[in-house]
């Protein structure tokens, strides 16, 4: 009879205990179905819409991006510089600027003596010294630009306080720097080369950290209600 109430007692502690298992499986089994349940809504969730730093394809003025004053300055230059719009010959740019040289062109005679003074004519009054071109309707990825770079085997550079990519164009005998970056202030890429007869990269350079640093947010500011709607022209690019 005691033998009997032990195994009753045994039995009935197992049927509890395989109960609680029972609960616990349950528990965790609905546990996973809530975790798949939400990861399923939120791969159903569209993605989070990121805004560039000008909208859609809308044009910023040069007399707004460009200090005429400060670039004078960073340069060196005696003369005032002139800002000239050039946006219209890339069309994937928020703005496509060109700092010339000011002061009184040399006429034809005066041409001739310099270059046999010094060899060559170089960087004459209306000349270009350098060209800012802004690509502000990008969503610019430091990773992706950093790859982008190392692809296209063009130059990790330093030389401007902060990163730039460096491409190389060999203009006659010289090889002169293309500087393209992407500026922490507005997160637009800048892209800074010399003019056609300018192969002074210390010159190049300053313009490139005169941009880096004269460019900010009031700089590239639009009226959203001017801008056109994205995709109304063609899609903005950097080369990057």
């Amino acid at each position: 009879m005691r033998r009997a109430i032990v195994l009753g007692l045994a039995l009935g502690l197992g049927a509890v205990t395989g109960c609680s298992n029972s609960e616990k499986a349950g528990a965790e089994e609905a546990r996973r179905q809530a975790e798949a349940e939400q990861k399923a809504k939120q791969a159903q969730a569209p993605a989070k819409k990121m805004a560039t730093p000008v909208p859609g394809q809308a044009h910023v003025p040069c007399a707004q991006l460009i200090d005429g004053a400060a670039f004078q300055t960073a340069l060196g230059e005696k003369e005032m510089v002139v800002v000239k719009e050039v946006t219209k010959n890339d069309r994937d740019s928020s703005a496509s600027c060109s700092l010339v040289r000011g002061g009184k062109r040399p006429n034809e005679a005066e041409q001739k003596a310099l270059i046999k003074k010094a060899g060559k004519l170089g960087v004459l009054p209306g000349d270009e010294l350098c060209n800012v071109t802004a690509y502000c309707s990008v969503i610019a990825d430091t990773d992706r630009f950093r790859a982008g770079c190392k692809e296209r085997k063009d130059r990790d550079d330093d030389t401007l306080g902060s990163y730039a990519c460096v491409h190389i164009v060999a203009v006659g005998a010289d090889d002169v720097k293309v500087y393209q970056f992407i500026d922490e202030d507005t997160r637009c890429i800048l892209q800074v080369r010399g003019g056609p007869s300018n192969v002074d990269n210390d010159m190049i350079r300053s313009c490139a950290k005169a941009a880096r640093d004269t460019i900010g947010p009031a700089q590239i500011r639009v009226d959203p209600a001017a801008a056109p709607a994205a995709g109304s022209a063609g899609s903005a690019g950097s080369g990057a």
